[in-house]
C-alpha cells in the first residue's frame, strides 16, 4: 500500500472526503487543530489519515500528528469530530517520517486511537470488492427436503 499526500499530486478524491481546512473538535467540543492535509492510498484513492499540526509558531513547525480516518466523524459544516479529549490527541505516537509511516508505526497509531487498521477492512473484502457472505445454512438434510417435495407432488396428482 502506497500512501501519498492529497495535495502533492492532482489526487481525484471523493468530494465528501476532501476535508483539508476543516477543524477537528474533541469530545468537549473544543477545537483540536485544522486538518492540514490527508494521506491518501494511491490505489484506492481513499483517505487513510488526516494530518494535523499542533504547536509551532511563525516559522517553527509544530508536531505533525496522523489521525486515522476511521477515528474521525463528520460533525457539521467544515467540521470533523474525534471521540477523545484534545490533550490525549496531543500524546499520539509519531512516525519517524510523518508522511511515510511504516506498518509498525501505523499499527501503533491505530492502537492509540482504538481503531482497527484500514488493511483489516480490506482483508475482509474479496476480489470483487464485496464482503464475504456465508452460504445459507439448511436446517434439514437435502434428502428430507426432496422427499417432502415428492410427497407434495404425489398428493397433488392424486387429487
Amino acid at each position: 500500500m502506497t500512501l501519498t499526500l492529497a495535495s502533492s499530486i492532482n489526487m481525484d478524491i471523493h468530494p465528501m472526503d476532501n476535508v483539508v481546512g476543516y477543524y477537528i473538535y474533541d469530545i468537549m467540543d473544543a477545537d483540536v487543530a485544522e486538518i492540514k492535509d490527508l494521506l491518501v492510498d494511491v490505489e484506492t484513492r481513499k483517505p487513510r489519515y488526516a494530518i494535523i499540526e499542533i504547536g509551532g509558531m511563525l516559522s517553527i513547525r509544530g508536531k505533525m500528528i496522523l489521525i486515522p480516518w476511521g477515528a474521525l466523524q463528520r460533525g457539521g459544516v467544515s467540521r470533523m469530530d474525534i471521540n477523545m479529549p484534545s490533550e490525549q490527541v496531543q500524546l499520539a505516537p509519531l512516525p519517524l517520517i510523518p508522511m511515510e509511516p511504516t506498518q509498525v508505526e501505523e499499527e501503533s497509531i491505530h492502537s492509540f486511537f482504538n481503531i482497527d487498521p484500514y488493511w483489516y477492512e480490506e482483508e475482509s473484502l474479496d476480489s470483487t470488492g464485496t464482503e464475504d457472505i456465508p452460504a445459507p445454512k439448511i436446517s434439514e438434510p437435502l434428502e428430507e427436503i426432496t422427499e417432502k417435495l415428492e410427497l407434495e407432488k404425489n398428493e397433488q396428482d392424486d387429487e
